[in-house]
């Protein structure tokens, strides 16, 4: 059997105009399962991932990742081993960052 398994992220920003970076607002992601599955086992009742869920959301993240990697390397946009270095670099920042995690619905 396949099914499917969709993780969204969306990355807010604010930009100011003369500013050559722009400031993260926010990130609203989500966990979306195909309908050949049982849907209990990745989202609970508020439609949240579970325990399962996370683990699946990290895994399209993670596969995005390596395939967006793959990608730039072989169209010679980033070198693969510069760019892994890059994520985890944005990585450890990103945990430096104080967090507040609650329930969002997607606007865009």
């Amino acid at each position: 059997m396949e099914f499917i398994i969709k993780g969204v992220s969306i990355v807010k920003l604010q930009h100011e105009q003369g500013d050559t970076t722009s400031s993260h607002v926010s990130t609203d992601f989500n966990l979306d399962v195909s309908d050949n599955v049982d849907s209990a086992s990745f989202l609970d009742a508020e439609g949240l991932p579970t325990e399962d869920g996370v683990k699946a959301l990290t895994q399209c993240f993670v596969q995005g990742l390596v395939g967006n990697i793959h990608s730039a390397h072989q169209k010679k946009y980033w070198d693969s081993a510069e760019h892994l270095r890059y994520i985890i670099t944005e990585l450890e920042r990103g945990f430096i960052q104080v967090s507040k995690t609650y329930k969002s619905t997607f606007d865009s």
